[in-house]
């Protein structure tokens, strides 16, 4: 894995220089719900210069998620009381909690919300989440305040994400540079329309567990074929990282590549001839359509 260790790092000296010609975050953001994503969110922007440790607050109620930040609060009183303090000229929220939550962790903070007079932008990266059902929790046209709708997905933890950010009715072009700032600190960022944010969620949000997948069957397939576990899993994952990197680095897209290493009769031919006649093209197809849709009942449900 010595080969993964040097791409990431290689990668984040990549990061560096985006990042560092990104502005900073001015207004202080509190984060509702510490858990793994919003932890890599945070230290990446940290890292990158995005956002100062000062300006940045994390409300959770468990006692070990909000030890893992420099300031965490319990209550949405505390954390306003800390906002009031640094955030006259107007702060953020970014909703890092499970969907069915979206309730329960906005139903307290509102009071405050409407009482600080001041209305915030609000990122969520809630997926199967609409912008509009963001807005209406948080009390709708009592509100005032703007919403995002950002999909990250897992390799943010190691500054290789890929996100999506769409703006909402309520949002404007300097609150979707907020987002991509925040986000790009932690991989890259594109920026779409709201209907296409479950088309997204299916190939990008889910996408990390579709190359884990392939990894996990062809590690099987490798000890089916006479490797033992931790061999067929060191040559597994060093030639999944070692493609990922290429295709990466190439001007050629994936089906040029995989063409280039595809000699006719050949052993690579014969892999892919038998992988189409399982129709494994169209599974993934139908993979990725029913991940869409699943999203968009998850919306309809929420």
């Amino acid at each position: 894995m010595c080969f993964l260790v040097w791409l990431v790092q290689l990668y984040r000296i990549g990061r560096v220089g985006y990042a560092m010609g990104m502005k900073s975050i001015e207004i202080p953001l509190l984060f509702v719900g510490g858990g793994t994503m919003a932890h890599a969110i945070i230290a990446g922007a940290q890292k990158f210069g995005v956002l100062s440790g000062e300006r940045v607050g994390v409300l959770d109620p468990s006692a070990e998620r909000r030890g893992m930040f420099d300031r965490g609060f319990e209550s949405a009183q505390g954390a306003f009381e800390w906002l009031e303090s640094v955030g006259r000229g107007g702060y953020g929220i970014v909703l890092a909690v499970k969907p069915q939550m979206l309730g329960a962790a906005v139903e307290p903070l509102r009071p405050f919300v409407e009482g600080s007079g001041v209305p915030p932008v609000v990122i969520s990266i809630l997926a199967g989440t609409r912008s509009g059902q963001v807005f209406e929790a948080f009390g709708g046209g009592v509100f005032g305040g703007r919403v995002v709708r950002v999909m990250p997905n897992t390799p943010a933890q190691i500054g290789m994400g890929m996100a999506a950010v769409a703006a909402s009715e309520t949002s404007t072009d300097e609150d979707l540079e907020l987002a991509e700032r925040l986000m790009g600190a932690v991989g890259e960022t594109v920026r779409i329309d709201e209907p296409m944010m479950d088309a997204f969620t299916a190939v990008a949000g889910s996408g990390p567990a579709y190359v884990f997948y392939l990894a996990e069957a062809m590690t099987k397939a490798a000890v089916s074929l006479g490797f033992d576990e931790g061999l067929a899993r060191k040559i597994v994952e060093q030639t999944v990282v070692g493609s990922a990197a290429l295709l990466g680095e190439s001007d050629d897209d994936a089906a040029v590549l995989r063409a280039k290493v595809t000699s006719k009769n050949g052993t690579t031919h014969a892999a892919t001839t038998a992988l189409d006649g399982l129709g494994v093209m169209d599974a993934f197809a139908a993979a990725l359509t029913a991940a869409r849709d699943r999203g968009i009942e998850l919306s309809e449900e929420g």
